[in-house]
């Protein structure tokens, strides 16, 4: 009886190991953070009714360089000047709001109801990397809509309490004014 006891945790012991086995490598499989991520920002580019996009080649036409972007207008309806390119370190002053890519568009931060503009030199001010990939792309009196994955924001560590870790962010960035270097 000892012996039957002995062989049947052993039975045991060898089921549970290739149960285990099975599942870790066979059944679950391993999730790609940035591929989901990046899924969740074509599903919000979807839904956003400032992006007119109904499937991913639609998707494809906001890519810029890492961050997903369409100009939503212009400030007081001054003409954009597209010969006009910015470069690095070019002056200029920045109205924004940035929130949290989700369903509750909370702004974390805003500088739309102050009477001060952000003023920044691209490059050389401190801003989150989809900051400056999308100012590049951007003329004088434009005003854009910015989707900023986490890895070109606040990245694995966010920054809290209002922007968690591994945060897709969303701007609406409005160029004020410019001064390229050669007017400084």
């Amino acid at each position: 009886m000892h012996i039957r006891i002995r062989h049947f945790l052993w039975l045991l012991v060898a089921v549970f190991s290739v149960f285990s086995c099975t599942q870790s490598s066979e059944v679950l499989e391993e999730i790609d953070p940035d591929a989901a991520e990046d899924y969740l920002i074509q599903q919000y580019i979807i839904a956003d009714s400032v992006f007119v996009a109904d499937t991913e080649a639609d998707i494809e036409q906001y890519y810029k360089f890492g961050v997903y972007m369409t100009t939503t207008g212009t400030t007081n309806g001054q003409p954009i000047d597209t010969d006009r390119k910015i470069s690095y370190g070019d002056s200029m002053h920045i109205t924004y709001t940035g929130w949290v890519m989700g369903p509750e568009a909370v702004p974390f931060d805003s500088n739309v109801l102050l009477e001060d503009p952000f003023e920044l030199v691209l490059g050389k001010t401190s801003v989150i990397e989809g900051w400056n990939i999308a100012l590049f792309e951007m003329h004088e009196h434009e005003i854009a809509r910015v989707v900023i994955p986490s890895k070109y924001g606040y990245g694995a560590t966010g920054n809290p309490p209002s922007i968690p870790p591994n945060s897709s962010l969303v701007f609406n960035i409005q160029i004020d004014s410019l001064w390229t270097t050669d007017e400084q």
